[in-house]
């Protein structure tokens, strides 16, 4: 038998659509969305992260830049998306990534794999 996987809880940034563009992630996790579940508009980095933090969940990001060293600060798990990935893509990987997620602090950086041309 193989162990149960945990659920995690996880925020999904303003910049990203509705939390239900993520199936597996949705139905499997605990997933919110900034706006259309904390009714946070234009907030800026770090009112997210330290929303992030007060709700203890996993933050999932576009912006690596500025969000990075925000949530090293506050100790808020992070991980990043580039903005080449397709929603199908982000919501398999992330899931991939949730399988072997210890429960350590983390960023993780996610992007599309390069595919060699034929």
């Amino acid at each position: 038998m193989s162990p149960k996987q945990s659920r995690h809880k996880l925020l999904l940034d303003e910049m990203f659509p509705r939390r239900n563009a993520f199936p597996q992630l949705n139905s499997f996790h605990d997933l919110k969305h900034v706006i259309h579940d904390y009714h946070l508009e234009n907030n800026g980095d770090p009112e997210v992260v330290r929303l992030a933090k007060l709700k203890n969940r996993i933050l999932i990001s576009k912006n690596e830049k500025h969000m990075i060293e925000l949530c090293e600060n506050e100790m808020v798990r992070l991980i990043c998306i580039t903005e080449a990935m397709s929603q199908e893509e982000i919501d398999s990987q992330i899931m991939a990534v949730l399988r072997r997620l210890g429960t350590q602090g983390a960023v993780i950086k996610l992007s599309r794999p390069i595919r060699k041309a034929k």
